[in-house]
């Protein structure tokens, strides 16, 4: 007997379990990118001088907010460069998610103290770049690929091990609604461990992005819980709106789960309607930032346009493990063949001993410069845009 990993393989490559026709009305988004900036004083001698990125900021400049003076300068030239590279900033910095803006998160640790990146000489800054609200169109994604290219090209930055990569979805003024906040749940909990494999094993136990699974109020009130089970109230009547669906899957025990839908119910944040992933580790790199959007949107898409049928349909694959049915054929199986051909050879793996959790960035370099990104943008050698690339009608304005 086939196993239900098998049968969804086969599914896929006859072509029996086809993708969902996609609605013309274009989701929206916006990513939150957190690293730390070295600097260092003016007298003191370079540690990396081959990489192009700034280190001394000596110049006086305008502040831009009541931290520190040295932080507050790399916080106005990360401002002033991503100006120049020609992404959507005002001559004023105003945080209206209609342009780019440069804030702070003190959460944001340096790097290990014997990471290559690191240096004693160096002192490190943390700082966020938020993008606007953006339509998903390919042509959105490009500001993403030039904002990471520039911070990464004309500063020495590192996204430390507390950095978090953020991107929330939206579906313009509208809101989510019911079925598609349900159909989202239900598959998020459903291959949460599937979906695991794509991030490095410490984001599964940071108290900013903690799993469904583990740390939900559904997962303290149901510690018994089943696929069928958990079907049978995401359908019951005492989950039949959005507001009773965000309570019961809002953060139990510690900050933040790895997708948060509190924006969905909050009536002080009514221009941002969206669903926040937050499981991605901290990067500066734009060709996993861009691939992650990507697939959190497609995942929103898929919940989105399904009915119940296609639910119970996919559901039915949620018990077969990770070893029978890996991420790769769910994302195969959701239409998203481009992310499951990205992330394939990208997988980690679950169960990692906590001595070795975090590893990875007691080796950590400084994030890689990009001049070939900014060069195929036109922007040159000194940072400024030499052409407009792209149009406002870009931007989700949730005043119009």
């Amino acid at each position: 007997m086939q196993t239900q990993a098998g049968l969804a393989t086969n599914a896929i490559r006859k072509g029996t379990f086809k993708p969902i026709p996609r609605m013309t009305t274009p989701l929206t988004f916006g990513v939150e990118l957190e690293f730390a900036v070295a600097t260092t004083h003016v007298n003191n001698y370079d540690p990396h001088p081959a990489h192009p990125g700034r280190i001394y900021f000596v110049r006086p400049q305008r502040r831009l907010a009541p931290d520190s003076e040295q932080r507050a300068r790399v916080h106005e030239a990360l401002y002033i460069a991503l100006r120049a590279a020609g992404l959507p900033l005002g001559l004023v910095p105003m945080f209206d998610y209609k342009t780019w803006f440069v804030t702070d998160d003190l959460t944001i640790d340096p790097p290990h103290r014997d990471a290559p990146c690191n240096d004693p000489i160096y002192r490190w800054h943390s700082a966020e770049v938020i993008s606007p609200a953006l339509y998903f169109y390919p042509e959105a994604l490009t500001q993403i690929r030039v904002a990471c290219a520039t911070i990464s090209t004309q500063f020495r930055v590192a996204a430390t091990r507390t950095t978090g990569l953020h991107v929330h979805v939206g579906d313009g003024a509208n809101g989510f609604s019911h079925s598609t906040l349900r159909n989202l749940i239900a598959l998020l909990w459903g291959f949460e461990p599937q979906l695991q494999t794509l991030q490095p094993p410490h984001r599964h136990t940071e108290t900013w992005c903690s799993p469904l699974r583990l740390d939900t109020k559904y997962a303290w009130n149901h510690p018994k819980w089943t696929i069928h089970t958990l079907l049978e109230d995401l359908f019951s009547p005492r989950l039949g709106t959005v507001e009773a669906l965000v309570r019961e899957f809002e953060v139990c025990g510690g900050d933040s789960c790895a997708v948060e839908f509190s924006n969905l119910d909050d009536p002080m944040v009514a221009v941002k309607q969206t669903i926040e992933f937050r499981a991605h580790p901290g990067t500066l790199d734009g060709d996993d930032v861009v691939m992650w959007v990507k697939t959190v949107v497609g995942l929103v898409q898929w919940a989105r346009d399904a009915d119940s049928g296609r639910l119970m349909s996919l559901m039915a694959y949620a018990e077969a493990g990770n070893d029978e049915f890996g991420v790769t054929s769910l994302l195969e199986m959701l239409g998203l063949r481009e992310q499951a051909e990205f992330y394939k050879r990208k997988l980690h793996p679950l169960g990692v001993a906590q001595e070795d959790v975090g590893r990875e960035y007691e080796i950590q370099d400084l994030a890689r410069p990009r001049t070939d990104v900014l060069e195929v943008f036109g922007i040159g050698e000194d940072g400024e845009a030499t052409r407009n690339n792209w149009e406002k009608d870009l931007i989700f304005d949730q005043y119009d």
